[in-house]
C-alpha cells in the first residue's frame, strides 16, 4: 500500500552542508545533529561536488556566496548531472534579493532560507523537502517497476496469441474440409452448428490478431511520414466491402484529404476499426460520413454515423479494454477501439468519441500536420 513517509523518516537522512564560513557551518551542523540528521560538511563548492559524487546525500544546504565557485554554479552542475539532478537543494543566503531567489529557483533549487537561520523553520523546511524527495523516488521506482511488468505482460500476450494461431488455423481448415466433403450429409441443425463454429473461430482469430497488434505497438518503431490518406482509406474500404454490402451501408467520402504525418500501416488499422465498427453499430442501413480538417495544431479525421447517440459516460468508457456497449448487434472482442487509442497515442495524437447534435456519433483521431517546407 502507498503510504506517505512520516516526519520521523527524516532522522535517517544524510545532509550535505556547504558554507565557507566555519562559524556558520558549525552552528547549523550542531543544531541539525541534535535533531538526528547524519551530516557531511564542506567549505567549498568544488569539495561539495566531490563529496556528492562519492556519496550522494538526501538533501543539500548550500551557501550562495562562496569564493572560487558560488552556490549557483554548484547547483547548476548538480542539476546537469543525471545522477544528482533530483537531490533537493536549499540555498542559504544573508540577502533578501528577489532576483537572486529567482535565479536559484531557475537553476532547480527547492527552497531558500535566510541567514541568520531560524532553527525550527530550517528543520521544518528540510523535513518537507525530504518527504517530497522520497515520494518522488518511490514514484519513480514504482513507475519503472510498472513499465517492466507491462512489458512482461505484453511479451506474454504476444507469445500466447502467436502460439494460438496455428491450432486455430488448423481448426478452421478442418471445418472447411467438413463443409466441402460432408456438407451434403449434414441436416439443417448440424449445418447451423457448423456455421456457428466457423463464426466463433473467425472472431477468435480476430481477437488474437488484435492482441498481437496491441503487444507490438509499444515496442515497434513507427517512422512518421506524410500519409496518402486517400489511398489508405481506399484500401480499407476494399477490405470492408463485404461488410458494407451485407449491411447495405452508405459511405460518403470527402473530395480531398488534409495532409498529416503518420505511419501508414497503423493509420490503416485506425480506419479499419472505426469504419468497421460504424458499419456494425450504426443505423439500419448505416450511413457514414468520413472527413478531416485542421484542428488547432493538429489535423483531425473523423467517422460520423447515424447510430444511437452515445451518453457522455459511454464516450469515456468506449476506449477501455474489452468494453463493448452494444452486445446484441454484432460479435466482437472489445479490443478494436483500444487498439485505435494505443496507435493514436504512439503517433502523438488523441482519439475521441462524441454524440452529434443532429443525431448519430463521431469517432475522431488527430495526427500531426505536414508543415510546409
Amino acid at each position: 500500500m502507498f503510504t506517505t513517509p512520516s516526519v520521523d523518516d527524516s532522522q535517517d537522512a544524510t545532509l550535505l552542508i556547504v558554507d565557507d564560513q566555519p562559524q556558520n557551518l558549525r552552528l547549523v551542523a550542531d543544531y541539525l545533529a541534535e535533531n538526528g540528521f547524519d551530516l557531511m560538511l564542506t567549505r567549498s563548492g568544488a569539495q561539495a561536488l566531490e563529496k556528492v559524487d562519492l556519496a550522494p546525500p538526501d538533501l543539500i544546504l548550500l551557501d550562495v556566496r562562496m569564493p572560487d565557485m558560488d552556490g549557483f554554479e554548484v547547483c547548476r552542475r548538480l542539476k546537469c548531472n543525471r545522477a544528482t539532478a533530483d537531490i533537493p537543494v536549499i540555498f542559504m543566503t544573508a540577502e533578501h534579493d528577489a532576483e537572486q531567489k529567482l535565479m536559484g529557483f531557475s537553476l532547480g533549487a527547492a527552497d531558500y532560507v535566510t541567514k541568520p537561520v531560524q532553527r525550527q523553520e530550517l528543520v521544518a523546511r528540510i523535513q518537507h523537502h525530504l518527504q517530497l524527495y522520497r515520494l518522488q523516488r518511490l514514484l519513480h521506482h514504482r513507475t519503472v517497476d510498472l513499465a517492466a511488468k507491462n512489458a512482461e505482460l505484453e511479451a506474454y500476450a504476444h507469445t500466447i496469441a502467436h502460439s494460438l494461431k496455428t491450432p486455430l488455423a488448423a481448426s478452421t481448415r478442418f471445418l472447411e474440409i467438413l463443409r466441402k466433403f460432408r456438407g451434403d450429409n449434414l441436416d439443417d441443425e448440424q449445418m447451423h452448428l457448423l456455421e456457428q463454429a466457423s463464426t466463433l473461430l473467425h472472431n477468435t482469430g480476430g481477437a488474437i490478431d488484435a492482441l498481437l497488434l496491441l503487444s507490438t505497438i509499444a515496442s515497434q518503431d513507427a517512422p512518421l511520414g506524410a500519409v496518402d490518406m486517400q489511398a489508405v482509406v481506399a484500401r480499407v474500404l476494399t477490405q470492408l466491402e463485404s461488410e458494407r454490402l451485407s449491411t447495405v451501408g452508405q459511405i460518403e467520402l470527402p473530395q480531398t484529404w488534409p495532409a498529416a504525418l503518420g505511419y501508414a500501416p497503423w493509420v490503416a488499422e485506425i480506419w479499419l476499426n472505426l469504419i468497421g465498427n460504424a458499419l456494425k453499430y450504426s443505423g439500419t442501413p448505416p450511413r457514414l460520413r468520413l472527413g478531416g480538417g485542421r484542428d488547432g495544431a493538429q489535423v483531425r479525421f473523423w467517422v460520423r454515423d447515424n447510430g444511437t447517440a452515445l451518453t457522455p459516460i459511454h464516450c469515456q468508457q468506449i476506449f477501455t479494454p474489452f468494453t463493448r456497449l452494444q452486445q446484441a448487434r454484432a460479435l466482437g472482442h472489445g479490443l478494436g477501439l483500444v487498439t485505435v487509442k494505443r496507435i493514436v497515442d504512439r503517433l502523438g495524437g488523441e482519439v475521441r468519441a462524441r454524440a452529434l447534435a443532429d443525431g448519430g456519433n463521431e469517432f475522431s483521431f488527430t495526427l500531426p500536420p505536414v508543415e510546409p517546407s
